[in-house]
């Protein structure tokens, strides 16, 4: 059978089925995006302790990919990150993260077939004012995909 790539119906690929989605995304106390891979330390987690409140914790990382599909390729999307408390209200003074980012079409890649992008979203100092859950929002071109949710808790100590 003859394969001309020219004759390739990519209409199929057009429905809402076939949009940009999150692949996966998981806390990491550390995490690093490079050349492809990502690079993870202290991931999976979903319980954070404190000394007491308000909170600030050191840091806290997000490790993601985001797969587009070919029809997607070569056009500009946006990323954004934002973390709630379990009213729905962001902790983020300046609002959400806003990632801008196009993928083109890898050389070699065939016709048709998704492309991931990894990415590692490194937040420090970030502020708890009470116990209880908390989420990370995340949303492609400005429509929610995904929901990383935790709890904060405060430390317990042993009775002497």
């Amino acid at each position: 059978m003859d394969f001309d790539s020219q004759d390739f119906d990519t209409s199929a690929f057009d429905s809402p089925a076939f949009e940009p989605s999150v692949d996966f995304a998981i806390l990491a106390d550390a995490a690093q995006a490079l050349a492809g891979k990502l690079f993870l330390l202290g991931g999976g987690w979903d319980t954070l302790r404190v000394g007491g409140f308000p909170a600030r914790h050191h840091t806290m990382a997000i490790g993601l990919r985001v797969r587009i599909p070919w029809t997607w390729t070569g056009r500009p999307m946006t990323l954004s990150i934002d973390l709630q408390d379990e009213d729905g209200g962001s902790l983020f003074s300046s609002g959400p993260l806003r990632h801008g980012f196009e993928v083109g079409r890898p050389t070699g890649a065939p016709e048709g077939s998704d492309i991931g992008l990894v990415r590692a979203f490194t937040f420090n100092h970030v502020p708890f004012p009470r116990a209880g859950g908390y989420a990370f929002s995340i949303s492609l071109n400005d429509l929610e995909v995904d929901r990383l949710r935790f709890n904060v808790f405060q430390h317990t100590r042993p009775a002497e």
